[in-house]
């Protein structure tokens, strides 16, 4: 299971009672399924979330996952192959 953390103005999120927030969190685990696919197997079996700041300079940062893992992660976030050749 993906766990996400929204954070904005240094207010992290992770109940989502506004139904605004709960909505964008909703959505932001959709895509984030979509863009992992490839990978969601290594994903869910590793305790790690995804810290996702909403601010004037919005970036997803990692936590919790293994190196490796971490780094096919942010290579599929970039577009990259998630396997290095």
């Amino acid at each position: 299971m993906i766990e996400i953390t929204l954070s904005y103005k240094n207010r992290e999120f992770i109940h989502f009672e506004d139904t605004y927030l709960a909505q964008l969190a909703e959505r932001t685990k959709k895509l984030l399924y979509a863009l992992l696919e490839d990978i969601y197997d290594l994903v869910a079996q590793e305790a790690g979330r995804f810290r996702i700041h909403l601010d004037h300079h919005p970036k997803i940062e990692l936590e919790g996952f293994s190196h490796a893992l971490r780094n096919q992660i942010e290579r599929t976030l970039r577009g990259e192959d998630a396997y290095e050749d």
